[in-house]
């Protein structure tokens, strides 16, 4: 018997015909939803360059384009929370924590090591918070002790083929039943995330590049962020001009939500990026907000349990709400 909680999400609520979706596409890639769009940063890199300059940061501490938009990553996440679902074992969940992951060289090197960085973030968080945490997680995985998920990666590469074939059947079995062992696989797997990024524009590739989705794990984005170029664009009044743009490739896992939804997304995700002067302080949200996120992180075990009582308590009351209130829709339109 399944239960409604995993360790890394919470059962989410869904209409009744979406349960049907995961059994009609049983697959991330044959769900897929590929999107190109391309961001204006003619407001954006003055702005990078003011922020490094008025806060004397050097080359290794610098604020850099990739760090404004995992900033605006979790405000889109933030106003958006069903953008952080996943479904696993055909059934849809609400992911507990808002993370991200992407691959970090070690050196700038064609044939260097490479490790996948997968990084915490508090929805809350500013330009400052996100770049000083970004800065301290990445000059640890670049050492020569590495992070966890380095560790686990080093480990399964290391079996032979024959026993790593049947170490990844069973980790799928258990984790379809979500019966995994948290500690040992969900917590330093950089696909259990929330979405995993590929910052290409660090290694000089330009186009509008969009990167397969991943059945291991259970994230349902793959972001590309290619590198930032000029552009010939025409302005609403006729004017020729050349601004900087950057081109964003994104597939998504389509049935954590429907397209409506993504494309206020990606609007969010645009407004931030655009005017990253916004996310200088912390955004002004209501706890209301804050809790249809659903975050509570597994690792906090002494709030841990309580706020898991709540959230399953509001989510009852907030269904109970809904149901009240289509009913009273169906009377009305029955009287009218």
């Amino acid at each position: 018997m399944m239960v409604r909680r995993r360790y890394d999400g919470m059962q989410a609520d869904v209409p009744t015909f979406r349960n049907v979706e995961p059994h009609v596409m049983k697959t991330r890639n044959e769900s897929v939803g590929l999107f190109n769009t391309q961001f204006d940063l003619t407001k954006t890199l003055p702005f990078i360059e003011e922020y490094n300059q008025k806060n004397n940061l050097d080359r290794k501490q610098r604020l850099t384009f990739f760090q404004v938009f995992l900033c605006a990553m979790t405000r889109t996440f933030l106003y958006h929370p069903h953008l952080n679902r996943f479904i696993l074992g055909r059934r849809y969940w609400q992911r507990n924590r808002l993370n991200f992951s992407f691959v970090v060289k070690k050196q700038l090197k064609t044939y260097a090591k490479e490790t996948f960085a997968k990084m915490d973030f508090d929805p809350l968080s500013t330009i400052e918070d996100v770049r000083q945490l970004y800065h301290n997680y990445i000059n640890k995985s670049r050492s020569s002790k590495g992070n966890e998920t380095e560790a686990e990666i080093d480990f399964f590469g290391s079996l032979p083929r024959w026993v790593l074939m049947i170490a990844m059947k069973v980790v799928k079995f258990l984790d379809f039943f979500n019966i995994l062992p948290p500690k040992m696989m969900i917590e330093p797997d950089p696909m259990y995330v929330s979405a995993t990024l590929a910052n290409l524009g660090s290694v000089g590739i330009q186009g509008q590049v969009i990167h397969h989705i991943f059945e291991w794990g259970n994230s349902s984005w793959f972001i590309c962020v290619n590198k930032i170029h000029k552009q010939v664009v025409a302005t609403e009044e006729g004017e020729i001009k050349v601004i900087d743009v950057v081109d964003v490739g994104i597939n998504l896992d389509e049935r954590i939500s429907e397209g409506m939804y993504y494309m206020n997304g990606l609007k969010t995700m645009k407004k931030f990026i655009e005017n990253p002067e916004l996310m200088l302080e912390k955004p002004e949200v209501t706890q209301d907000q804050i809790d249809d996120m659903m975050l509570n992180d597994p690792r906090d075990k002494k709030n841990y349990k309580k706020r898991q009582k709540y959230l399953e308590k509001r989510q009852k009351e907030k269904k109970k709400e809904r149901e009240r209130k289509a009913k009273e829709r169906l009377k009305a339109e029955k009287n009218a």
